[in-house]
């Protein structure tokens, strides 16, 4: 038994990080869905809040409609964009089969596409202008198509199985938030003392500003655009709306997937409408992204605007779309931390 307070502060460390490290083993397969979770009940607090009011403040009923609210906001838009995409899955897998029976000549605007119309034009008369040559070429790759469909369908299985795991953990957080909430600052003022009222205060805030830049404009993105295809007269619109809409979170991959549709109506003989689309698409995606966004993650978290686009950008590239919330929460924490070593100790902190 150790006696020295070092010899003790040593063996003290090495017993926490072994059981934390055990824990993170533990969870490690869980971490997304919780965290998710976690977003989604900060962001939703106030309104779990006014239910858990409505309902006398009983707990699990009022937890239990939270949780459907949440569920039903989620669940609903991806049935519909799910509906969309069967929908054109079955128009092409109709003229799939047309062009296998009978073979379809490539349409004239193909070849006069810029770049790549002289290599499409000839691609396209050799495995759908011919009977029988699609099918003989999935035969030769059924094993890539085979494996290509089986990781397709574990992806979507993995989403379905994380989205459920984090509206199920997401019923226990509204249940037991507020006792979370104690514990949670429990832990906080006891090895943060005075500088944890001013972390705690701003997470939150963050958090939530941070989720309605992604869902207010990712919304606003995917409808402008979407009604603005259709205008055009451009098939599938909003599911090529919504595309776009997700595709723009990575810089310059919305303006690109806009520039490969402006490109197909100027080579089938509507140059007008592709500029159109083209330009009114990009500098909508560009204003909403560039600054709507970054503005309403601004509002409460009084981080600088260029942090801002360091933290939504940084965040995408390091962690993926969770990098969006949690790379400006994380750039207003740096932000604390800054005030806080500018600041005399036995000042206190404004925010």
């Amino acid at each position: 038994m150790p006696h020295n307070p070092w010899q003790y502060s040593l063996v003290s460390l090495i017993f926490t990080s072994l059981i934390l490290l055990a824990a993170f083993t533990v969870l490690q397969s869980f971490l997304l869905p919780i965290i998710w979770a976690a977003v989604i009940a900060i962001t939703t607090w106030p309104l779990h809040r006014k239910i858990l009011t409505r309902l006398g403040n009983r707990q699990d009923p009022a937890a239990m409609l939270s949780t459907l609210v949440v569920a039903v906001t989620l669940v609903g838009p991806m049935i519909a964009l799910v509906i969309f995409v069967v929908e054109d899955v079955q128009t092409a897998i109709a003229f799939l089969l047309h062009a296998n029976q009978d073979g379809v000549p490539p349409p004239g605007w193909l070849a006069g596409l810029p770049l790549a119309g002289e290599h499409l034009a000839p691609l396209w008369q050799e495995y759908l202008g011919q009977p029988n040559r699609l099918s003989q070429l999935l035969t030769d790759k059924l094993d890539a198509i085979q494996t290509f469909t089986q990781s397709v369908l574990l992806g979507v299985a993995t989403r379905a199985a994380m989205l459920f795991f984090a509206l199920w953990i997401l019923y226990f957080f509204y249940r037991d938030g507020e006792k979370l909430l104690v514990k949670i600052s429990y832990v906080g003022f006891k090895w943060l003392h005075k500088r944890w009222p001013s972390y705690a205060y701003h997470i939150p805030s963050a958090v939530r500003s941070a989720v309605n830049g992604l869902v207010i404009v990712g919304l606003g993105e995917g409808i402008i655009i979407g009604l603005m295809l259709n205008f055009a007269g451009v098939h599938s619109a909003v599911l090529l709306g919504m595309v776009i809409a997700a595709l723009s979170l990575v810089p310059l991959l919305g303006p690109l997937l806009l520039g490969l549709i402006g490109l197909v109506l100027f080579a089938q003989g509507s140059p007008l409408t592709g500029v159109y689309v083209f330009a009114i698409g990009t500098t909508v995606l560009m204003l909403a992204d560039y600054l709507v966004r970054p503005r309403l993650i601004q509002g409460s978290t009084e981080l600088p605007f260029l942090a801002i686009l360091f933290g939504i950008f940084g965040g995408i590239a390091s962690m993926g779309i969770l990098g969006l919330i949690i790379g400006p929460v994380i750039l207003v924490l740096f932000l604390v931390l800054l005030r806080e070593a500018s600041t005399d100790e036995d000042t206190e902190l404004e925010f």
